[in-house]
């Protein structure tokens, strides 16, 4: 009795076969989707990178413009002036400063015991 199949071993191989090839869909799946995650990661790297070469170019074309104001004398002394507070014999530099207003001018009364503690909070700066 060779020759003849059971239908019960036949069911057995189909399942078998069946549960491995979804093993395999299963594992194949999941690398599709790790692929896939790893393509939009890179295209918001990518995208990130291109804002930061324009940021850049746009860097490289202020500096240089603000090198060929150096390049003469008027910017040089423009930017001694603008950064050093420096004037030219017979001009006066003139420095104005904005008063900030103090907590105790706007009319907020601090407590007694706030006064002691703001008295030995400075104590230990």
């Amino acid at each position: 009795m060779k020759g003849i199949k059971k239908r019960g071993e036949s069911k057995w191989k189909r399942f078998g076969i069946f549960l491995i090839l979804l093993l395999v869909l299963c594992v194949l799946t999941n690398s599709v989707r790790k692929v896939y995650n790893k393509k939009i990661e890179a295209q918001k790297a990518l995208a990130r990178m291109e804002k930061e070469v324009k940021d850049l170019e746009n860097r490289q074309k202020s500096l240089g413009t603000s090198l060929q104001k150096l390049e003469t004398e008027e910017g040089i002394a423009f930017e001694m002036r603008k950064k050093l507070n420096v004037a030219k014999v017979g001009e006066s530099v003139v420095i104005i400063v904005e008063e900030k207003e103090s907590a105790s001018t706007t009319g907020t009364k601090i407590s007694t015991w706030q006064k002691m503690k703001d008295f030995f909070v400075d104590l230990f700066r």
